[in-house]
């Protein structure tokens, strides 16, 4: 009976003991839970606080309530422009704006300021337009008068329809361009012949990227029509006959023939200049040599010169000699690539004149050749007014030359073009031309 009490006694401080160690781990987690609770809410209210938005500058208040005033509205539509309308600015106080959000009196500029190179009269061209609810504004670009100078035909299929707007004149209204033209008269002719002398390469520019730079093209359409024009390798024109159908006129007073070859080929457009002459072309040896029925006329021609980066005209130089019954060499013309005639006479085998021609064949110098006594070559220059170009020199006893010739730009300059040849005493040739350029880079 004693041990039963004290069993159960034991048994009351074990209960007794774990309810006092569960209340103080029941205190413990509540403290804890009182102390992290106020640190995780602290946290997300430190994450979810917004910076206030800065308010707006008195200037930048004044631009916004102006856009919506000073604007054209909404953009309706946008189109292309057409490079073979041509317009001119209707007086020199039309305003361009750098933006269709100001368009009344703000952000423009004159044409009588900065903008004179585009007032009239010249013509410029709509590159884009805009249809807005408040009218039509325009991005307009000047008309180039630009031959491409590589290959024509490495440009025939493509069409210079692609304007590029000058941004920096910006947008004007199209109510301030006046449509105007490009010719002044256009009139048909009879077949008129005519031929094409020459062509100069004159001041080169970047002769590798611009082969062919002549100052004579043959413009696929109306020159100024087009916002850029095709040329033809007007080189592969030269000595052979033309015929002009038409004439035009332009605004501005210059003058082109639009010629056909005898088969009825379409060349082009081409300046009416001096470079042109008309009549009935004549081979230039006939008409310089002059061969008598007793006489043999030989001719050598340099082979076709295929365009490169690195070989500019497709002419060819060409040498046609003269020989007598006994076979002796009378006279000599050598027509290089830039389409200069120079006649050697000849007599006994020695050269005794030379002559130089222009190209339309007038003549230009003529000089009787004397050796010096320790010298067995003479060299000739032909001046002209781009200075010397065209030179030949002649030998006395040399083994195997007899003439040798040179034709082209001065060989100090940047850059260029040059023909040479060499006529020997067994009556061969050999031609040789293309560009060159002293530039580093």
């Amino acid at each position: 009976m004693r041990k039963r009490r004290i069993w159960w006694g034991l048994g009351i401080s074990l209960i007794g003991l774990g309810l006092l160690i569960g209340t103080g781990w029941t205190q413990q987690l509540a403290t804890t839970a009182t102390v992290t609770a106020p640190k995780r809410k602290k946290h997300v209210k430190v994450a979810t606080k917004l910076a206030k938005p800065k308010p707006l500058t008195a200037a930048q208040k004044r631009r916004r309530a102006a856009d919506r005033t000073d604007g054209v509205g909404k953009v309706l539509a946008t189109r292309a422009g057409n490079s073979r309308v041509p317009y001119q600015l209707a007086n020199d106080h039309v305003k361009l704006y750098d933006s269709l959000k100001h368009v009344n009196n703000r952000y423009h500029v004159t044409v009588d300021g900065d903008e004179e190179e585009i007032s009239a009269p010249i013509k410029v061209v709509i590159a884009k337009l805009f249809d807005t609810e408040k009218g039509t504004y325009c991005l307009i670009q000047n008309v180039h008068h630009v031959a491409v100078n590589r290959p024509f035909k490495a440009y025939a299929k493509q069409t210079w329809t692609n304007l590029k707007p000058n941004n920096d004149w910006g947008y004007i209204a199209l109510k301030d361009l006046r449509r105007t033209t490009y010719r002044r008269s256009v009139t048909t002719l009879p077949k008129v012949p005519y031929y094409l002398t020459s062509f100069e390469g004159k001041n080169p520019s970047n002769l590798a990227m611009n082969l062919g730079n002549t100052i004579v093209h043959a413009w696929s359409n109306v020159p100024g029509t087009v916002f850029r024009a095709f040329a033809h390798d007007t080189d592969t024109l030269l000595n052979q006959q033309f015929y002009a159908v038409k004439r035009l006129v332009r605004t501005d007073g210059r003058r082109y023939l639009l010629l056909k070859t005898a088969s009825g080929r379409t060349i082009g457009w081409l300046p009416e200049e001096s470079q042109l002459v008309q009549g009935r072309y004549h081979d230039a040896a006939t008409v310089l040599l002059t061969p008598k029925s007793t006489e043999t006329v030989t001719q050598a021609v340099q082979h076709t010169i295929k365009r490169t980066e690195s070989s500019g005209y497709l002419s060819r130089s060409r040498v046609t000699w003269v020989t007598d019954r006994q076979h002796q060499l009378k006279r000599a013309l050598i027509l290089t690539a830039m389409n200069t005639p120079i006649k050697v006479t000849f007599r006994a085998g020695q050269a005794q004149q030379v002559t130089f021609y222009q190209p339309n064949r007038r003549r230009n110098r003529v000089i009787k050749v004397h050796f010096k006594k320790q010298s067995n070559q003479r060299t000739y220059d032909r001046e002209n007014e781009y200075g010397d170009a065209g030179s030949v020199t002649v030998y006395r006893n040399h083994k195997r030359r007899l003439v040798s010739f040179s034709d082209g730009d001065d060989p100090t300059d940047e850059e260029g073009y040059t023909a040479s040849g060499v006529l020997y005493r067994n009556r061969t040739a050999t031609f040789k031309s293309g560009i060159w350029s002293n530039q580093d880079d």
